[in-house]
């Protein structure tokens, strides 16, 4: 399955919100929703020196997670928590070796990442 992955499909904003996951992943804290997605990726793209992502939306963060998902990127999985209306939330984990992530992305998102 990861052979026919592409990481040429991926948007600059998808690949920095997959950077994200795979940080998460790397620091044991996925499963993980979308607004705790988005303060890493925002972070993570302080330190990179392209223009072209800009500032990630939690709205951001969805569509590209379920892209991601519908690529084989990320998976969706259940958790026990829920928001604060009492709805819950879609958690994501990372669905490959974070080295392939690595290996896969642009190089300008990995700048200031280690």
């Amino acid at each position: 399955m990861g052979t026919e992955r592409s990481f040429d499909t991926l948007s600059l904003t998808n690949q920095a919100v997959l950077l994200g996951v795979t940080e998460l992943h790397r620091d044991d804290e996925t499963p993980v929703q979308t607004h705790e997605l988005r303060r890493v990726c925002d972070t993570r793209l302080e330190h990179v020196d392209t223009e072209v992502v800009g500032t990630i939306t939690e709205a951001d963060v969805m569509r590209s997670l379920y892209k991601l998902e519908d690529e084989g990127f990320v998976e969706e999985v259940e958790i026990d928590r829920t928001s604060p209306t009492g709805k819950g939330r879609p958690a994501y984990t990372l669905a490959l070796a974070p080295d392939e992530v690595r290996e896969g992305v642009d190089d300008a998102l990995l700048e200031e990442t280690d």
